[in-house]
């Protein structure tokens, strides 16, 4: 069956003019390309179809065959839901061949000769290590905020075909604001932060921070959305209203701290150049970091208990979640020194550190005979204490209500502007998809351990903290906890009503 002579963009995949951007962008050979904003923006419809006219290209142009495409989801409920359903009634049958287990390719869809039968492999990426010996002229990755920046980081390193050159083999994801992946996303193609493996240097002279380009989707750019769909847009809550209907990359669903506000939250640029009181205790907050980043706070305290994050020190090579790899020595040593150089050492009252800073190292042998953080700090002059991470409830909560302000009103903790780290991840970090009441450990939650360690320490007496439920090893176990707990309740009974 033969494809009917009309334009691809215009007649067969219905481009609007927002999808038209990202058709230039590859035409332009950007690498690195986000096409990423709210619900309702064509996002999904647009990788698919986009997939397609990139292997026609290849074809018309350089008279390529049987190139391969990834176009993935994190699982594959999502997979099928988002694409597999959608590529099943949209691709006309003359465009190609869906296949379920295709010897060669898996999952896929081959086009017809006539279009130089390129395929579109179909993956989840719930283990993306299972493609390490795969090789794709492009990836198409569709929500890609679902995923951890590691998936991004070896997907990359499949991008390579023969006859192509690097920058001819683009990344392209798709995705709304929120969810494990939000910080890195924003972090690469909104604030531009890259870490020296995105810049020139002497074994690599390619400058890929020139390589990204983000294209915003926005619901209004889809004229096929009816008058319901927006209605149900409008009436979310504002939280969710700001992100899904407007693409707002500050908040998102999922946020861990949304009661998070810079313009509140961080103190002004005059503020910041006074002196701290003579009085004030100073405290130091750590969480140790090696291949992740390494995290230190320095606060000092006000007479109503507000804590003010002066200054801080954030171990990472520039890429999101990627640490300086630095030895404890080394750390203790520039500590000290920075101290020095700001004029508060011999100042700082106490040092709080998660209790990981109080276990041996392995030592050359891999047993844990090795000294551990504290004792390192300890022989070069830093005494660490342990900090209270007995409950991560109690952290949470403790961290919400220092944040929490009402109108007009100053928050119990406050931040400097030089605190910039603190300022990036804050607000990026997102809530466990599977305990609610829980930080996702998968994001950048490295700034956060480290300043719930002064929260805890410095505990606002108004937080009630629900101890989690202990379950009984056995039944006898079991029986016996009853027992008691209805005796307890028979005892705190009034005259009569008691038992004995």
């Amino acid at each position: 069956m033969k494809r009917p002579t009309k334009s691809f963009e215009k007649d067969i995949a219905k481009f609007q003019p927002r999808q038209m951007e990202l058709c230039a962008a590859l035409d332009k050979h950007y690498k690195f390309i986000l096409f990423g904003g709210c619900l309702g923006g064509g996002k999904s419809y647009s990788l698919r179809w986009v997939a397609v006219r990139y292997l026609i290209k290849l074809f018309t142009q350089k008279g390529m065959k049987w190139v391969n495409v990834m176009l993935a989801c994190e699982n594959y409920p999502s997979l099928k839901d988002r694409q597999l359903q959608k590529v099943a009634r949209e691709f006309p049958e003359w465009l190609g061949k869906s296949y379920t287990d295709h010897k060669d390719y898996g999952r896929c869809f081959i086009l017809e000769p006539e279009y130089g039968n390129g395929v579109i492999c179909f993956r989840n990426l719930d283990d993306s290590t299972k493609y390490a010996s795969s090789e794709f002229a492009a990836i198409f990755v569709d929500e890609l905020s679902k995923n951890p920046y590691d998936v991004f980081t070896f997907l990359r390193t499949r991008l390579r075909w023969p006859g192509l050159e690097d920058t001819e083999c683009p990344f392209v994801g798709g995705t709304n604001p929120g969810s494990i992946g939000h910080g890195w996303i924003k972090a690469l193609w909104m604030d531009k932060i890259y870490g020296e493996e995105w810049q020139p240097s002497f074994d690599n002279p390619v400058d890929y921070r020139k390589q990204f380009f983000y294209i915003p989707s926005k619901a209004t750019d889809n004229k096929y959305l009816d008058a319901s769909y927006w209605a149900m847009l409008d009436t979310l809550p504002e939280a969710i209203r700001k992100a899904f209907r407007d693409g707002d990359w500050n908040v998102f669903v999922g946020q861990a701290f949304q009661e998070w506000n810079e313009s509140v939250h961080v103190v002004s640029e005059e503020f910041a150049k006074e002196p701290i009181p003579a009085n004030a205790p100073i405290i130091m907050t750590y969480d140790w970091g090696f291949g992740a980043p390494f995290s230190i706070g320095w606060w000092w305290v006000d007479n109503d208990n507000r804590i003010y994050r002066f200054d801080e020190w954030y171990g990472w090579n520039g890429s999101p979640n990627k640490g300086l790899r630095m030895a404890d020595s080394d750390v203790a040593r520039a500590i000290i020194a920075r101290e020095k150089v700001t004029g508060i050492w011999g100042r700082v009252k106490e040092r709080r550190a998660g209790s990981d800073c109080f276990q041996k190292r392995p030592d050359v042998y891999g047993g844990g005979q090795g000294p551990s953080t504290a004792e390192v700090f300890r022989n070069l002059g830093i005494t660490l204490v342990p900090g209270d991470d007995r409950s991560r409830l109690a952290k949470i909560k403790q961290f919400r209500e220092r944040l929490r302000h009402g109108p007009g009103e100053r928050p119990m903790m406050m931040i400097y502007p030089n605190c910039k780290q603190f300022i990036r991840t804050i607000p990026n970090l997102v809530m466990d998809e599977n305990n609610i009441e829980d930080i996702s450990t998968k994001t950048e939650d490295h700034v956060y351990d480290e300043a719930a360690h002064i929260c805890m320490a410095r505990p606002l007496g108004n937080v009630v903290i629900e101890e989690p439920k202990q379950f009984a090893d056995n039944l006898s176990e079991f029986a016996r906890l009853e027992r008691e707990k209805l005796f307890k309740e028979l005892d705190d009974d009034e005259g009569e009503f008691a038992y004995w």
